[in-house]
């Protein structure tokens, strides 16, 4: 019964896999995660986040257990990493620059009369 089993098998061609998805984008959350993920869609590119619902379940919106994984097709992957990486540059949160005018050093508006004594 084996030996049929053996050739039965040996002579069907072994069938073609398509390659495994490919995670772009680790997350801090969920919340993170599907705003990336609306901005892949937007471009028209497909993807899926591995976590989120795991993350939602046990409240956990930020920290090592909350991670969401973000991933796509490996034909999508080089584009998807392109805008997620021109997102992340963009991104004002991460900006750490200020606009020098809104500073209360260089607003002349305001006046700082803390060492004048005559006012009482």
């Amino acid at each position: 019964m084996f030996q049929w089993l053996k050739e039965r098998f040996a002579a069907s061609p072994a069938v073609a896999q398509p390659p495994e998805p490919v995670v772009v984008m680790i997350c801090d959350g969920p919340v993170d995660a599907a705003l990336y993920q609306a901005q892949l869609q937007d471009a028209g590119i497909p993807s899926a986040l591995i976590g989120a619902d795991s993350a939602s379940m046990f409240g956990m919106q930020s920290g090592l257990l909350a991670d969401v994984r973000i991933v796509v097709p490996h034909e999508f992957a080089d584009a998807a990493i392109a805008l997620l990486a021109d997102s992340i540059d963009n991104d004002y949160r991460f900006d750490d620059s200020q606009d020098s005018s809104d500073t209360p050093d260089n607003n002349p508006s305001r006046s700082n009369d803390s060492d004048d004594s005559t006012d009482v």
